[in-house]
């Protein structure tokens, strides 16, 4: 009998699943921080709005061009900007307001740890 190989080759791109998986964190955060600044502008809440906006456009921009071709410093931004999000409720003063604390924790949280797992992924590679 013949054995088949079942290990999966690896992509020609050279992309991984847990760099895919990361990237994909880390547009759902961007895009949720968008949304999130929609609906918090019509609950008439502007600085959390604004707070949500800025970070969650830096975040998708530098994502999406951080797949074009991975530089770290794009990375360490992208952490960076997660980590604003994450403290921006308490630094501006509208923590008070759940859905929106909430909405920038998650998403700040998820953004700076997908963003931390990517950079641990390059340096190991």
């Amino acid at each position: 009998m013949s054995r088949v190989d079942t290990q999966a080759a690896p992509s020609p791109s050279g992309w991984r699943t847990d760099e895919i998986l990361a990237d994909v964190l880390q547009h759902a955060a961007g895009t949720a921080l968008v949304l999130a600044a929609w609906v918090l502008v019509f609950a008439d809440q502007g600085r959390a709005a604004f707070s949500a906006l800025v970070p969650g456009l830096v975040i998708l921009a530098l994502t999406g061009y951080n797949q074009v071709r991975f530089r770290p410093a794009l990375e360490r931004a992208v952490a960076l900007a997660g980590a604003w999000t994450f403290l921006a409720p308490f630094l501006l003063g509208f923590a008070a307001g759940d859905a929106a604390t909430w909405a920038h924790v998650v998403a700040g949280g998820m953004t700076a740890a997908a963003a931390a797992a990517r950079l641990r992924i390059a340096s190991a590679s």
